[in-house]
């Protein structure tokens, strides 16, 4: 006997895709962070073996990997926007967002040329947070709730 199911609504499945994409991402920066740890102490072949790929896929991998920026001590991430990411997959809470995102050492806001184009990068600065919002990692709440307790 077969059940009826309802498919999922929209902003259900708009939902799931967002924590998907999310978690694809979060997952990958979390393999090639351990690539670089796990290269720290054993060799390409032993990863290779360990990997089940070539050692030349390896090389490869650890040259990826190098690019990806460790993770900013005390917290689970390397920037404010991968904390969000995080939350939006689904891996920590929306307290835990919060009280790192209140805790991060952001890094002043970026400058500007006279022509109006960016000087310095963004990651690291508040701007990581209101694209957070922007790109639907969290919402108007969670964003209020840290300018609350970052102003208080």
């Amino acid at each position: 006997m077969s059940q009826n199911v309802d498919p999922p609504r929209d902003e259900d499945l708009a939902g799931q895709l967002l924590r998907s994409k999310e978690l694809v991402e979060v997952a990958l920066l979390d393999y090639k962070r351990t690539l670089k740890a796990a290269h720290r102490q054993m060799t390409q072949v032993q990863m290779a073996k360990v990997l089940r790929l070539s050692q030349p896929a390896v090389a490869k991998a650890l040259q990826r990997a190098a690019k990806v920026p460790d993770a900013v001590q005390g917290f689970g991430a390397a920037s404010p926007h991968e904390l969000c990411q995080r939350f939006a997959a689904g891996l920590i809470g929306r307290e835990e967002v919060i009280c790192e995102l209140v805790a991060w050492p952001y890094r002043s806001a970026p400058k500007f040329n006279e022509f109006g184009e960016l000087e310095s990068d963004i990651a690291g600065t508040f701007i990581d947070v209101d694209n957070a919002v922007s790109f639907g990692l969290i919402d108007e709440s969670i964003y209020e709730d840290v300018l609350k307790r970052l102003t208080a």
